[in-house]
């Protein structure tokens, strides 16, 4: 078995004679069957862009066939070619056509054709996230580009949408057993707040971090990492949302509230929350209010008040909630739905029926660039660590 064609359209190939593999013996044997019907070309015809799937192509080969043989595979659509691999990843709908060669001869084309959906997709994308295991994350958009990272190390990536690649941008210089949990972006600058309970401004047209001072409160005193001997562990949702020109910090497993003013760089701490963070929270911020799980805040008036949905991975609101054409997408029991201040409603599917169940049991940020949405950190409801990143893509 060899693996030639992947990520979006990952092909496990698979030979045989009528006994068993193809050997390396007799090379000179041609290959005298015929291929299989197309039914037996078992590729899932509807896949996901920039995701795997897969799929097996079956020949037969003649009597006296027991040499070495290759796949020969030829697409109709758009391609994108990994560097250095004999992968390739499907960008658009087209007709895939496979051939088994040996001794010069060939078999004849085997074809089909491919679905490449871009509407309503949910799908993991087949390349892990490139910084590491953790349980958290920041996760941005600046400028219209989407920027993910920090955790438990001291990396950022910016997301490449032509090849839906991270590119590895610059960390913060000189820092030693650095965490970050949360940011948020204002005006074309990114804000992210550290474990050494500094703030940090990022400019991505200088792609370069600036120090800019501590906060009023110890981060550990905010967010209560003192309770968890190896931070690691914390796996606790941090608040880190921007809403009018402002920045806010806080909650975790713990009460606090604080709001950042970018222009004077200063912050001032805010109403506490009624109750402790829990671990499946979401929180988000939407035209004025500040949602954390069953809580809402009104940044007008200073107050909390128990909302009239609780998003908590509890009742089953997952992965998160981001804004995406002009309201909150999210996921409620593996349905896509939108949240429009008021009301939770599902998303309309058009008619489709595969790759749009929304992932359950997740919690974590995500943010938006065009049509895609991503989740580059999720933690399960038992906050485990993670490595893929998932994304919601509707073109």
């Amino acid at each position: 078995m060899k693996n030639l064609l992947s990520i979006l359209l990952l092909m496990s190939l698979v030979g045989f004679t009528g006994c068993g593999l193809f050997d390396d013996e007799d090379a000179d044997c041609p290959i005298t069957s015929e291929p299989l019907e197309e039914e037996d070309y078992t590729l899932n015809q509807n896949v996901a862009y920039h995701n795997a799937s897969g799929g097996n192509v079956y020949y037969i080969a003649g009597e006296c066939f027991g040499g070495s043989a290759e796949y020969i595979w030829d697409y109709s659509g758009e391609i994108y070619d990994m560097v250095g691999n004999q992968n390739f990843e499907l960008l658009t709908s087209g007709t895939m056509c496979v051939q088994l060669e040996s001794g010069g001869r060939k078999t004849e084309q085997l074809c089909k054709d491919i679905t490449v959906h871009r509407n309503h997709v949910w799908a993991t994308h087949y390349l892990d996230f490139p910084g590491g295991k953790t349980k958290q994350t920041v996760t941005m958009t600046i400028n219209g580009s989407m920027y993910s990272g920090f955790g438990m190390f001291n990396n950022w990536y910016r997301l490449d949408t032509v090849a839906f690649r991270w590119q590895e941008m610059a960390n913060i210089p000189n820092l030693v057993d650095f965490k970050a949990f949360a940011g948020f972006s204002i005006n074309g600058k990114g804000y992210l707040v550290g474990n050494n309970s500094n703030l940090y401004e990022y400019d991505p047209a200088a792609n370069s971090w600036t120090t800019k001072g501590q906060l009023p409160e110890l981060v550990s005193t905010i967010l209560n990492l003192g309770a968890f001997p190896d931070p690691s562990n914390y796996s606790y949702p941090v608040l880190g949302v921007a809403d009018g020109g402002k920045g806010y910090f806080g909650i975790g497993n713990m009460y606090y509230l604080y709001e950042y003013t970018p222009e004077t760089n200063s912050w001032k701490q805010l109403a506490d929350r009624p109750e402790r963070g829990k671990v499946g929270d979401h929180s988000f911020a939407y035209q004025g209010k500040i949602y954390a799980g069953k809580y809402a805040y009104d940044i007008a008036t200073d107050t909390w008040t128990r909302g009239g949905d609780n998003f908590s991975v509890d009742v089953g609101f997952s992965p998160g909630f981001v804004p995406f054409k002009g309201v909150m997408y999210g996921g409620l029991a593996g349905k896509t739905v939108q949240f429009d201040g008021k009301e939770v409603t599902e998303v309309d599917m058009e008619g489709a029926t595969q790759l749009i169940t929304a992932p359950m049991g997740l919690h974590g940020n995500g943010a938006v660039t065009g049509d895609i949405i991503v989740f580059p950190r999720l933690m399960g409801v038992l906050g485990k660590d993670e490595s893929s990143w998932i994304y919601y893509l509707d073109k």
